[in-house]
């Protein structure tokens, strides 16, 4: 503390105290904003993380225990592959 008061006074003596002033001002402005712009930051990304984790939980609410039938009787089509084509043979050239 004695050693900030020396250096103001050696400041205000050799006439560059408004200057020494204004770099302090700057930097500590700089310092308050970093902070504010990261917990902008932090509230909004938690806000989006657990909106997302509400999302799964109810959709693993809504579906029924076991994942549903494999043949797709339960699962109102959503598979989440592409179920195109069937399962029978491709088709062979003729002999």
């Amino acid at each position: 503390m004695v050693v900030l008061i020396l250096l103001l006074l050696l400041a205000a003596a050799l006439g560059v105290l408004g200057t020494v002033l204004k770099v302090t001002l700057v930097l500590v402005m700089s310092f308050v904003l970093a902070i504010v712009i990261l917990g902008i930051i932090g509230y909004y990304y938690a806000r989006h993380r657990f909106r997302r984790f509400v999302k799964t939980a109810e959709q693993q609410q809504r579906m029924p225990p076991g994942g549903g039938a494999p043949g797709g009787a339960a699962g109102g089509g959503q598979r989440g592959y592409p179920t195109t084509g069937t399962k029978s043979p491709p088709p062979q050239l003729p002999e």
